[in-house]
C-alpha cells in the first residue's frame, strides 16, 4: 500500500479521448474539458500540483492517456491508470444508464475515490523498457499479420495471388526477425532487464523469446505475491460454487496478450525433461484434461517467474 493512501480526501476522474480530456473534481464537483495536449492539460491540472491528499484516476485507451500521465508525473500528482473493465462493472452496480463523457468522469473519480488505499500507482516506464514494450506489442502486430496471411495463403480461391501473399509473409518474417535483434540489443544495454531476462529463462518453458515479452508486458513480475501474479496472467482459477453445488473452476480475465505467451511455454514445459513435464503427466494421470493440466502449467510458470525475480530483487539470486 502507498504510504500516502491513507490521505486521500478527493479524486479527479478523466475521461480520455484522441482530441480532448474530460474531468470531474469530487471535492468541488467541477467538470471541465481540455484539449488532450501537454500545453492544454499542464495549465488546467497546475492547481493541483504537489497535492499529496488526491488521486487522479484515467482508463488505459491505447495510449491517448500518456500525455496526461506524464502531465500527473511532472506536477507531482499521484495517479492511477485503471483496467476500462473494471471501471465499467463498478458503473453498472452503481445502476448507472446515462453515459456522456462528464458521467464517465464523475463515475472514473468515484471509483478512485472508493478504492484509493488499494490501487497502485502509476510510475512511468524507464525509457529502455518503454522502448522494448513498444516494440514487443509492434511483434504481437506482426506475428498476427502474418498469421492472417498464411491463413488467406491456404485458401483455394487465392491460389492466384498465392506468390504475392507469400512474398508478404516473408516480409514479415522479416521484420519480425529485425524487431527481435532491436529487443536484444536493447536488454543488452540494461543490466537490470538483462539480468531479470535471464532468470526468465531459467523457468521451464520460457525461452529467449517469451522472456522479453514477459518483461515488457507483465513489468509487476517480481513485486507482487503469487495470487496476483496468476490473477493478472489471467490463470487464476475461479469457483463457481452455491449452495451445496461445487462447480468447475475456471480462469478469466488478465491482460489478454499473457495467456498466449504462457500456453506456448507450458506446451513446450509439458514436453520438457523439467519438473513441470512430470506435474503434467501426473494431472493426466488424475483424470484431469490436457487443456485443464496445461492451464495448471501455465499458473505454475508465472508463480515460479515472479517468484525467481522476486528472489532477485531481495539479492537472494545473484547473476555473475
Amino acid at each position: 500500500m502507498d504510504p500516502n493512501t491513507a490521505q486521500i480526501q478527493f479524486a479527479l476522474g478523466f475521461d480520455v479521448s484522441k482530441a480532448t480530456i474530460t474531468f470531474f473534481d469530487t471535492r468541488t464537483g467541477k467538470i471541465g474539458t481540455v484539449e488532450n495536449s501537454k500545453v492544454a492539460l499542464r495549465a488546467a491540472l497546475k492547481p493541483y500540483a504537489g497535492r499529496g491528499d488526491m488521486l487522479a484516476i484515467c482508463e488505459a485507451t491505447g495510449g491517448y492517456e500518456d500525455d496526461l500521465l506524464d502531465v500527473l508525473e511532472d506536477l507531482a500528482i499521484p495517479a492511477h491508470r485503471a483496467d476500462a473493465v473494471r471501471v465499467k462493472a463498478f458503473i453498472r452496480a452503481c445502476g448507472a444508464n446515462a453515459k456522456t463523457d462528464p458521467i464517465d468522469a464523475r463515475h472514473i473519480a468515484q471509483y478512485g475515490l472508493s478504492r484509493a488505499q488499494s490501487l497502485p500507482r502509476w510510475r512511468p516506464s524507464p525509457p529502455h523498457e518503454a522502448k522494448v514494450k513498444l516494440l514487443v506489442l509492434r511483434r504481437t502486430d506482426l506475428v498476427s499479420m502474418r498469421v492472417q496471411e498464411e491463413n488467406r495463403l491456404k485458401e483455394p480461391r487465392n491460389k492466384p495471388i498465392a506468390r504475392e501473399i507469400a512474398g508478404h509473409i516473408a516480409e514479415i518474417k522479416r521484420r519480425i526477425e529485425a524487431i527481435d535483434k532491436q529487443i536484444e540489443t536493447i536488454i543488452s544495454l540494461d543490466k537490470r532487464l538483462k539480468d531479470r531476462k535471464a532468470i526468465l529463462q531459467t523457468v521451464p518453458g520460457i525461452g529467449k523469446v517469451i522472456a522479453p515479452m514477459l518483461l515488457a508486458l507483465m513489468p509487476e513480475l517480481g513485486h507482487i505475491d503469487r495470487k496476483q501474479a496468476a490473477s493478472l496472467a489471467g490463470c487464476a482459477p475461479h469457483p463457481r460454487d452455491s449452495g451445496a453445488h461445487k462447480g468447475r473452476r475456471f480462469t478469466t480475465g488478465g491482460r489478454r496478450q499473457l495467456r498466449p505467451l504462457l500456453f506456448t511455454a507450458a506446451m513446450a514445459a509439458s514436453h520438457s525433461k523439467s519438473h513441470l513435464a512430470a506435474t503434467y503427466r501426473r494431472l493426466l494421470h488424475a483424470g484431469k484434461s490436457k487443456l485443464t493440466a496445461l492451464g495448471a502449467i501455465m499458473r505454475h510458470i508465472i508463480v515460479i517467474a515472479n517468484a525467481r525475480l522476486k528472489e532477485y530483487q531481495n539479492e537472494k539470486i545473484r547473476l555473475t
